[in-house]
């Protein structure tokens, strides 16, 4: 039963959420600006944090940022990928982090000097060590990406030794948090899902970063696609993840 106290405090809770929501988006907004102090031949900054848990993993933020040098290494565009170090959170849960604010709002409270947080006008990644197995596992929004599976990343062959000459590889655990990885940082950089290609190659379906583990998935529905057709179905198939871009997907990156 509601009384006058409890009442009070149900709307106390709905206007903190709505402030902090109204706060997420405004600091997402204010990111957004800084992208326009750059010329178009400016190296494309990406900073790496990692939460104090996914912190404890040696070697992950370098090999985050090995990977993405190397996948988003764009015709018309150096990449620079940074490491800024590590934050403290409230939840590993990646995805809550940003859809609700906290991490957007990190940021916007250090570039305001507010927290030892220098945000930059690309991508601001925050990897955690939250779970892979239930989705959402990680949330991207313009200029802002979260992600987890930091153990996963820990256990992740070199950039070298997993894609050598080809970009192809099996789905494992590790390869799949690698490659929601770059579907978030993807959407930071203003890609949608439609900008992802799933193709058949010989006895596997092969899934680009802008559709991933969405390509597997049967309840999913994507927009009408920039980038080619239907997903295929696996029909049994063996399921392949290419961590090269989509043709169109790297058209719209270099264009910005």
């Amino acid at each position: 039963m509601f009384t006058r106290r409890n009442w009070a405090t149900a709307a106390e809770v709905v206007a903190v959420k709505r402030r902090a929501f109204l706060g997420a988006v405004g600091s997402m907004a204010s990111l957004g600006t800084l992208a326009y102090t750059t010329r178009a031949d400016d190296p494309l900054a990406v900073r790496i944090w990692l939460s104090e848990r996914a912190g404890r993993y040696d070697g992950v933020a370098d090999r985050v940022r090995a990977f993405l040098a190397r996948t988003l290494a764009l015709e018309r565009r150096r990449v620079e990928p940074t490491v800024g170090g590590t934050v403290s959170v409230s939840t590993e849960d990646a995805a809550r982090l940003t859809s609700r604010g906290e991490w957007p709002l990190a940021l916007a409270s250090g570039g305001l000097g507010g927290r030892d947080i220098d945000p930059v006008s690309g991508v601001n990644l925050l990897v955690t060590d939250g779970g892979m197995r239930d989705a959402p596992t990680g949330y991207g929004a313009p200029h802002v990406a979260s992600v987890g599976g930091a153990r996963h990343i820990d256990r992740l062959e070199s950039v070298d030794d997993l894609l050598g000459d080809e970009w192809i590889v099996p789905t494992t655990t590790a390869a799949r948090t690698m490659h929601v990885l770059l579907h978030e940082v993807g959407h930071a950089l203003g890609l949608a899902h439609r900008h992802g290609v799933a193709v058949r190659s010989g006895d596997a379906v092969v899934a680009t970063p802008m559709l991933s583990s969405y390509a597997w998935d049967p309840d999913f529905t994507p927009s009408s696609t920039r980038c080619g057709g239907a997903i295929p179905s696996t029909d049994g198939r063996e399921r392949r993840l290419d961590f090269a871009f989509s043709a169109c997907a790297r058209r719209e990156l270099a264009a910005d």
